[in-house]
């Protein structure tokens, strides 16, 4: 029993600063994938990355990948796609939106918890504080 009070109070002495610390940086993380603007932003550099990697010629290989396939000579791997599903540039930007928001509301989340994990460290080192305090009159 000694032992399992004396790690519990080390735990809570370790977790109650760490935890009761506000991480200026992660609020400010937090508050930029929250912020639609951002969203955007993001939502437009993959619209960029992806618009370069589906720029790329598939044409000449295609054949031997699918030879009954609809990739003609000259075609990217954004034609190919375009054919499969017209709207694939739109859904690839309206989910990308959909992400970085999801992943702003889980950061906040996530330091709400903090918060909460600190509140209860504080209370769990006050109620072990008389155990503690008796384990060092022990000593």
């Amino acid at each position: 029993m000694r032992s399992l009070s004396i790690a519990a109070a080390a735990l809570c002495a370790i977790a109650a600063p760490a935890a009761a610390q506000t991480d200026s940086k992660a609020q400010a993380a937090a508050r930029a994938l929250s912020n639609p603007l951002v969203q955007e932003g993001v939502a437009m550099m993959v619209d960029q990355v992806a618009g370069i990697v589906l720029d790329t010629r598939v044409g000449p290989l295609a054949r031997y990948v699918d030879p009954e396939g609809d990739v003609r000579p000259n075609d990217t791997l954004g034609d190919v796609q375009r054919r499969r599903d017209p709207q694939f540039q739109a859904k690839l930007h309206a989910g990308t939106r959909d992400a970085v928001r999801t992943a702003g509301v889980v950061a906040n989340d996530a330091l709400a918890m903090g918060d909460e994990l600190g509140r209860t460290a504080a209370r769990l080192q006050a109620a072990l504080a008389p155990l503690t305090a008796m384990l060092d009159a022990g000593d």
